[in-house]
């Protein structure tokens, strides 16, 4: 129900946005206010490292950026093209003398090409001295592209928080102002789904009797439910697989209890 609610809504906003704006909205972005938003942990005064200009993040100290190619996918949303590499969004994390932090941007950008050296299949790691320019944005950035960019990533597992109350009113402000109670109720099951208690990943944080949560793609967990609950989802042979091989009894879940005829214990 919760899915539905906010997939209806998600479709409207899709819709307000080509109707109001078009298709296409050329804006200019505040890349240093996007990085302290998506990383709230960050408490240092940021402008001492980067700087931006007009549409590009320039190193004001040598730094290097590290990139989790887990994220994404070839063609996809990563191109490394001769001088830059492009993203459709943009996880990392970025290492100067004295501080780490995470440089994370939902919008398209390309990170450019200086220095890189390649981990395995894991890693693009880039080194900058001061006064390179790091990334640029380029012109095609759509206001769409940035509100389900940042929803994949909240799915996906990713997202940086301070709390759940942070997860909260950074979705509903994706989603736009004036959300029904309903809705929230709906956008807490969200939270609450890629929130997991990390010795038991089978349950949400929430009904753990200490609370350690810990973040997990939502396409992932629902395979700790049980392999009747996978299969309600696209990957169905990793539902069967689950079922065949895990050695963990896994306590049924409404909808298997619900499917096995046993919705009332006997």
């Amino acid at each position: 129900m919760a899915g539905a609610s906010i997939g209806e809504r998600g479709t409207q906003l899709i819709m307000r946005t080509f109707h109001t704006g078009g298709a296409a909205a050329v804006a200019q972005h505040d890349m240093i206010k996007d990085i302290r938003d998506n990383d709230p942990l960050l408490q240092t005064n940021i402008s001492s490292y980067l700087r931006q200009d007009e549409d590009k993040l320039i190193a004001l100290k040598p730094c290097t950026v590290t990139v989790d190619l887990s994220g994404y996918k070839n063609n996809d949303n990563i191109q490394i093209n001769e001088n830059n590499v492009w993203v459709n969004h943009f996880l990392s994390r970025i290492e100067f003398d004295d501080i780490i932090f995470n440089l994370i941007l939902d919008y398209p950008i390309n990170l450019q090409k200086i220095n890189m050296e390649k981990v395995g299949k894991t890693q693009l790691i880039f080194h900058y001295i001061a006064n390179d320019t790091i990334i640029e944005v380029p012109l095609e950035t759509t206001e769409i592209k940035e509100q389900v960019n940042y929803v994949n990533r909240l799915l996906g597992g990713k997202v940086v928080y301070k709390d759940p109350g942070h997860l909260i009113t950074k979705i509903m402000k994706v989603y736009g102002g004036g959300v029904s109670d309903l809705d929230l109720v709906h956008f807490e099951v969200l939270v609450s789904q890629v929130l997991r208690d990390r010795k038991n990943h089978a349950i949400p944080a929430r009904l753990s009797k200490t609370w350690d949560p810990i973040m997990m793609n939502i396409k992932s967990t629902v395979f700790e439910s049980g392999f009747i609950q996978g299969l309600a989802f696209e990957n169905i042979n990793k539902a069967i697989e689950t079922g065949l091989i895990t050695e963990d009894m896994v306590e049924p879940s409404l909808l298997g209890n619900l499917l096995t005829g046993e919705l009332i214990k006997k």
